[in-house]
């Protein structure tokens, strides 16, 4: 096995920490746990210890417990509530040099070694589970976590993909596991009747954030290992990663003593380091500056959410990592992404309330400092699909059927129309059972932008859908008849018609029936003149149009009933014998 020097960290003590960023040394114990990250806190006595006391007991590897002699107290009842073997008082005499074991000054400060307390097993209690997440002890079966589930030691915790765990330890300090993390309760002792505690927890894979000790309780001893680097906690607040065969480290509060292959760094608040296996850590570097969130939106009524965020200082190439949640403390994960492109997207959240929590990444991986949005998704019902009339399409009707998609979840729909993009002028707002709606008013002419959005039976009203816009083009009116000027020749039909409006032609046919169908004949023309064949003797219906060139959209036709003369008006007499006869 190879040894690894440990990193003690007292209260009360002489000794000055390194300053961020610098090498550091410190008072050393041994650990046989090789390649490993331990990140271990002490809370321990005020200034009146000795510059001996406190240091780590090395039968244990815990620091030793001081305790303040209170009025009345002697070595022998201290034994007798404390010690394994309560007549081992005297060792305690010699250690702190005291000269009567039944008279001793209150306020004394003793040191007990770990090794002579009487110990019992803590346990870490489930704060918050959501999501999968799984325990075993040893190597037994897995079995799903619940929260206020109290886990002993030896357990080891995994959380699954968009799960997560919150763990607290009976001094208050919290240990909020990551989606995708397996973590495991190494040690959770008590000693002194609980006056003392040691706990030791690995970090096998993925991320926690760690607030430690916040009753800032005396002697409290709180180690993180993690695989490729060794630390000393020396601050409250701070984070452990491990991925790809390395462990980050994120100091925000307090500072973290960082040590791999016999090297040491600092990292004070706001300063990260990255221990890769078999090699010193790097050394401090300042974290990303917490993402600018002003310009996010604080509804979003479309999905995929989408968030955009603009460059961060100290940031690699617009890579963000953001997770969402529902609680400030972010105990419930509900989305978790790293995206590369500066734009954070969540496919799917229901309706409500959220916080969005950011970080800019650097070029190592390091996450940076925190910031957080707070959002409303409001995307259900969702809105229909507009199907007719299309985007920018040119409808001729005054009165145009508009239709759409049947909506999920939707009972009926309203119906917006509106002369504005913004629609800051509704011209028409309609509740509506089906997908289709006919407007009972003619619509203005020009552009003109419709929306729908569903309404469930509740009454709950989703998002407008996209809006579509479309123009209103009336259709070309009746042509005016009354100069127009018809004759025959032997075997035509001549018309001849005012010159057509702009952008306009006319389109005549002839029919037997006044419904003109079917046509006889048609004839369009550009300059109003026309020459048909000349239609049989009798009664004819001629129909003129103005048909639109841009489109071809023809307006009502004018009909007028013509009596064509027959060709030979006399003929008809030389049959009459025959009807004599």
């Amino acid at each position: 096995m190879t040894e690894h020097s440990h990193l003690s960290c007292k209260s009360g003590l002489g000794r000055q920490p390194a300053r961020p960023g610098t090498s550091g040394k410190f008072p050393m114990h041994k650990h046989i746990a090789a390649g490993l990250l331990s990140l271990g806190m002490a809370t321990l006595a005020p200034a009146q210890t000795s510059p001996a006391a406190g240091l780590p007991d090395k039968a244990s590897g815990v620091p030793a417990w001081l305790y303040s002699v209170r009025p009345g107290d002697t070595l022998i009842s201290l034994g007798q509530r404390h010690l394994v073997d309560p007549q081992r008082w005297d060792v305690v005499q010699k250690l702190n040099r005291i000269a009567d074991p039944h008279r001793i000054p209150p306020g004394t400060v003793l040191r007990i070694p770990a090794s002579m307390l009487r110990s019992s097993p803590g346990q870490a209690t489930l704060k918050t589970v959501h999501g999968s997440v799984r325990w075993r002890e040893a190597e037994g079966n897995w079995k799903t976590a619940a929260t206020g589930q109290a886990l002993p030691v030896g357990a080891e915790l995994q959380t699954e993909a968009l799960a997560s765990a919150t763990l607290e330890l009976a001094n208050g300090t919290q240990l909020r596991v990551h989606p995708g993390s397996t973590l495991v309760l190494d040690t959770l002792s008590l000693y002194a009747n609980g006056l003392m505690a040691d706990t030791r927890v690995r970090l096998l894979q993925g991320q926690t954030e760690i607030t430690d000790n916040p009753g800032r309780r005396t002697q409290q001893n709180l180690r993180v290992l993690t695989p490729s680097a060794q630390a000393v906690v020396r601050g409250t607040v701070f984070r452990v990663g491990v991925e790809a065969g390395q462990t980050r480290e994120e100091t925000l509060e307090g500072s973290v003593g960082v040590d791999a292959t016999g090297k040491t760094v600092v990292v004070g608040p706001g300063f990260g380091t990255l221990a890769r296996a078999g090699e010193a850590p790097m050394p401090p570097r300042a974290l990303p500056a917490a993402p600018n969130v002003s310009a996010l939106p604080a509804r979003l009524e479309q999905l995929p959410l989408r968030f955009s965020l603009p460059p961060t200082r100290g940031e690699q190439g617009g890579v963000l990592w953001g997770q969402v949640s529902q609680d400030s403390s972010f105990d419930a994960i509900l989305a978790e992404r790293t995206s590369q492109s500066g734009v954070l997207s969540f496919a799917d959240l229901p309706n409500g309330r959220y916080i969005l929590r950011v970080r800019a990444l650097d070029a190592l991986g390091l996450q940076g400092l925190d910031a957080r949005h707070t959002f409303t998704v409001a995307a259900r019902p969702f809105a229909p699909a507009l199907q007719a009339p299309g985007r920018s399409a040119t409808v001729r009707s005054p009165r145009p059927t508009l239709r759409w998609t049947r909506a999920v979840d939707a009972a009926r729909y309203r119906v917006q129309a509106s002369t504005s993009e913004n629609f800051a002028q509704v011209l028409l707002d309609q509740p509506v059972a089906q997908t289709e709606w006919l407007p009972a008013d003619d619509l203005p002419e020009g552009k003109l932008h419709w929306r729908v959005a569903s309404i469930t039976a509740q009454g709950e009203q989703g998002p407008w859908s996209a809006a579509a816009p479309f123009t209103y083009k009336p259709a070309p009116g009746q042509p005016d008849l009354g100069q127009a000027a018809l004759r025959y020749e032997a075997d035509a039909l001549l018309l001849e018609l005012p010159a057509p409006p702009q952008d306009h032609h006319y389109r005549v046919s002839v029919s037997a029936t006044a419904g003109m169908a079917p046509e006889d004949q048609q004839q369009d023309s550009s300059d109003g003149k026309v020459r048909l064949p000349r239609p049989s003797g009798g009664a004819h219906y001629l129909g003129v149009r103005l048909v639109d060139n841009q489109d071809g959209t023809a307006g009502p036709p004018m009909l007028q009933k013509i009596d064509v003369p027959s060709r030979h008006p006399y003929m008809w007499m030389l049959g009459l014998p025959l009807l004599l006869l």
